[in-house]
């Protein structure tokens, strides 16, 4: 089939069952081409998120003709830390389609999605995974790791600026030394990055077009390339793809522009905000209606939930939701799955039989398709107005007026703080009282004369009205640089990268707070690195966080405290405090609420002992009592089971073992061996529990699905593979991944001499003896069933020895790659960026030898980082990683038995 043309109009109907609006086609000859817009700038409801499916068709079609220069990663991101779940659902469905083309649901679209199926498949290396890789980087949900499988399959990566943009700079939020430079490879190259509700995050889109111009003047291999979307742009751009005067003769685009929207302001004093909006949202009770009401403060939406609950009776809990940002994860996935009053709120079609409401801060602002019947919100900046007009009345459709009310305190800055500005506020009333005035007093919001006011504000003007620009931090080379340093563990005077994600902000300290059993269970006995170790095993999820500022944190830990303590004076409770390099420190409560203590964006895991968390997963003092679901470490989403892992206490003693399910601390649950099916993945000693039984030992040991053993550490995969055999197999995974990507022939070289050496260094004996292969008539090991514990290595790194063999080879120091080559061995677990720990050194070879490559390493790394770019090195680092990978995951290897105990190294 290869070829033939793909024809958009019937590939987008096949996906999507809509037919493509004008200005979608336009994006789509802009992407065959491969020039993609710097922005595109739509009216809210006309769909933006289709560059999706457009970049996929625009990609298919490319490999239809045999030549592809679009990138096969699309990176979409998003700009709030919240739902981004819908996206994500859109681009599963499309897949699907693509899976399953006869399905009778939509077999009239079978042979385009045939086609369009063959000829992405065909631009895999058919390592692992279905032809479209589909990954969610938003920590809520865990990772499920097809992005990075396959880097020639095409993928769509869905992810927040701070999982992505982390990522991008070497730093990646959650990454080890392992993953940092991995994860930067396959996120800086060969990729679409598409961001989103551009102009809520400046500082974010300045520092990716830093970036892009950082790769052009490097020269990487395969530069990023960048596209904005917004409703309204806070600078112009002549490279754009916008909404043309013909474009509104389209019945879909007039009947959207055109949903029709009365907006009324109404005047009152700080003190009256709340109890105005309740009044207004219940205006709505007479005709039943799904009302959406906005509030710039966490607090005022509780107060509002509250308040109408009590106004409501009996069945205002299930009348009403409540979604702001410092919703604890867990419960704000629960909402999104599970409550009636938001799923009403997506779907266009769906009746309600009494007024239902959903009360939400800025969380709920971007990147949630909502589509309410009326809206009710505080005032605020002209960005967030626009998005806030663009959730209700979404789509339009004939007899549909959605009321807005917007109620204006006197003192909007002491209402809102000082991360607002009372100016921009004052200018964006100002701006919005310049729209068409109705008959009845109100005025007319609807997206066309909202598009029109836009366009005759100048840049000046919408700049006022804007929320505050945050200071921008220049983006330098010398930063770049130490950012890639990676195998340097703690580089002195380097800036976090927080800042350059977001702008120096006005913005008030936060601090994360988690639950967690295994709190209770450490003492001042525990050893700080190893509670360090035990969260860098058993990390916290997103899901198991809520964010809230420092300041509220403290408050209500304190109100928290002093509840206890009415009921025992002498409360108190152990927590763990880990700092933002995940450095951990052993607290308690009354300790951390003090006045001059610091948490400032600081995680406190609590026990669950404590409580502290309501069923809406928000942070109260007043609750005393862990509710059920208080600790979360441990849930599993549907289908994904290889995430699986669990907590178990292991007793040793001299009558055998005791294993104990952490989560159920029963007697009648004691288990004589560990739990079928998983692998012992982290181990951390206690406190022996018996005083005068010195031989009576209590462990808290992680057990994980042994699928994530490769994921986690390729090196210490628990299964058995000869080191011939392993090598074998990266070689041939890694020839397949040069060959899809079409490389130069001495990059494909490069990459396959690489392979063939880059683990001979665990042919030592050394290394051997660690992997319980002491018998030197046995053919050497590249995995095993079983490791002894790190220790015995004396800190030896097998790809040193590696790189020391391959230096020896004649064919390889003549090769034109040959430092390309030598990088790669030495590489590929993280080192060598720029250097080894002394003592990784190989006795196999003098000191002198060592010494000599040991320098060598470094001045390497510099001169390849120099002629490829920072992110082109990575990249291709990455493709043997990812054959690396692979192969831990082969056929090949022969699995261990489930029950066998040892320990993640």
């Amino acid at each position: 089939m290869s070829g033939t043309n793909i024809q958009f109009d019937s590939a987008f109907q096949a996906l999507t069952d809509c037919s493509p609006m004008r200005w979608q086609d336009r994006l789509y000859k802009r992407l065959t081409e491969s020039r993609p817009p710097k922005i595109l700038v739509l009216p809210t409801g006309l769909g933006k998120t289709s560059v999706i499916p457009i970049w996929l068709i625009a990609l298919a079609s490319q490999a239809s003709n045999g030549s592809v220069s679009l990138p096969r990663k699309l990176i979409y991101i998003v700009n709030r830390r919240t739902v981004v779940d819908q996206a994500t659902d859109v681009v599963k469905k499309m897949r699907t389609r693509l899976l399953d083309p006869d399905n009778p649901s939509w077999e009239k679209h079978a042979q385009v999605l045939k086609k369009m199926a063959n000829e992405l498949q065909s631009l895999s290396a058919g390592l692992d995974g279905p032809l479209i890789a589909i990954s969610t980087l938003r920590g809520e949900l865990a990772d499920n790791e097809e992005w990075k499988k396959d880097p020639a399959r095409p993928a769509i990566i869905i992810g927040t600026i701070d999982m992505i943009g982390s990522k991008l700079l070497f730093r990646g939020y959650g990454d080890g030394q392992y993953y940092r430079t991995h994860h930067a490879g396959l996120i800086g190259q060969d990729a679409l990055i598409v961001h989103d509700e551009a102009h809520l995050a400046p500082a974010f889109s300045d520092l990716l077009r830093d970036i892009e111009v950082f790769q052009q003047k490097d020269c990487d291999i395969r530069p990023i390339k960048i596209m904005e979307l917004s409703a309204t742009m806070r600078e112009g751009n002549d490279d754009s793809v916008s909404l043309m005067p013909e474009d509104e003769e389209e019945e879909i685009v007039a009947e959207r522009i055109s949903a029709a929207k009365n907006l009324r302001f109404h005047e009152t004093n700080s003190e009256h905000l709340i109890a105005k909006i309740v009044e207004l949202a219940q205006r709505h009770e007479i005709t039943p209606s799904k009302v959406l009401i906005y509030v710039y403060k966490p607090e005022d939406a509780q107060k509002i939930c509250k308040q109408l609950r009590s106004q409501l009776g009996s069945d205002g809990d299930n009348r009403i939701a409540l979604l702001t940002g410092t919703i604890r994860g867990y419960e704000r996935d629960r909402l999104v799955r599970e409550n009636p009053v938001y799923r009403n709120m997506l779907n266009h079609e769906s009746k309600v039989e009494k007024t239902v409401y959903l009360v939400s801060t800025s969380a709920g602002e971007v990147g949630i398709d909502i589509d309410a019947d009326h809206l009710v919100c505080d005032m605020t900046t002209l960005d967030s107005m626009i998005q806030r007009l663009g959730r209700v009345n979404r789509r339009g459709g004939k007899g549909r007026l959605a009321k807005v009310d917007v109620v204006v305190t006197q003192s909007e800055a002491e209402s809102k703080g000082e991360a607002t500005n009372e100016q921009a506020i004052v200018a964006t009333r100002a701006i919005l009282t310049r729209l068409p005035c109705n008959d009845d007093g109100s005025y007319d919001a609807s997206p066309r004369s909202l598009w029109k006011l836009l366009e005759k504000i100048n840049a000046e003007e919408r700049e006022k009205a804007f929320s505050n620009k945050p200071m921008r931090l220049p983006l330098t080379d010398i930063l770049l640089d130490a950012w890639s340093l990676s195998s340097i563990r703690n580089f002195p005077g380097y800036p976090e990268v927080a800042a350059y994600l977001h702008g120096l902000t006005n913005d008030r300290p936060e601090t994360y707070v988690v639950w967690r059993k295994e709190v209770s269970l450490f003492s001042t006995d525990t050893d700080s690195e190893a509670i360090r170790e035990w969260f860098d095993a058993c990390r916290i999820e997103s899901y198991e966080r809520l964010r809230d500022y420092t300041s509220s944190v403290k408050k209500a830990l304190q109100k928290l405290l002093e509840n206890h303590r009415k009921k025992d004076k002498d409360c108190d409770f152990p927590v763990v405090l880990l700092n933002e390099r995940g450095e951990a420190e052993l607290s308690y409560l009354s300790k951390i609420v003090e006045k001059n203590f610091n948490l400032e964006y600081h995680t406190v895991v609590l026990p669950v002992e404590a409580g502290g968390l309501t069923r809406d997963g928000i942070l109260d003092g007043s609750v005393i009592e862990p509710i059920t679901d208080i600790d979360v470490a441990e849930i599993v989403h549907e289908k994904d089971e290889k995430n699986r892992r669990e907590r178990w206490l292991l007793i040793e003693a001299k009558d055998g073992e005791q294993w104990t399910r952490l989560l159920t601390d029963r007697a009648d649950e004691v288990e004589p061996r560990p739990p079928q099916g998983l692998r012992k993945w982290a181990d951390i000693l206690l406190k022996l529990p018996f005083e005068n039984e010195d031989e009576v030992t209590e462990h808290l040991v992680l057990m994980i699905n042994p699928q994530q053993s490769s994921i986690g550490d390729p090196e210490t995969v628990r299964a058995s593979q000869t080191l011939e055999q392993h090598t074998k197999d990266v070689e041939e995974y890694v020839k397949k991944i040069g060959k899809a990507l079409n490389l130069d022939r001495e990059l494909q070289e490069a990459l396959v001499i690489a392979a063939r050496w880059h683990d001979k260094g665990k042919a030592r004996p050394i290394w051997q003896y660690f992997a319980y292969n002491s018998d030197t008539t046995a053919p050497p090991l590249a995995k095993s069933e079983k490791y002894r514990q790190p220790p015995i290595l004396g800190g030896f790194r097998h790809e040193f020895g590696s790189l020391l063999d391959a230096t020896a080879q004649e064919n390889i120091r003549n090769h034109p790659e040959h430092d390309l080559i030598l990088h790669l061995i030495a590489a590929h677990h993280g080192w060598a960026r720029p250097h080894f720990e002394p003592n990784a050194r190989d006795s196999a070879h003098t000191p002198d030898e060592n010494e000599e490559a040991a320098i060598e390493v470094m001045r390497r790394f510099g001169r390849l980082q120099q002629r490829f770019g920072r992110w082109g090195l990575a990249w291709l680092e990455s493709l043997l990683r990812c054959a690396d990978i692979a192969a831990s995951k082969s056929p090949s290897m022969v699995p261990v038995p489930a029950e066998s105990e040892e320990v993640k190294t």
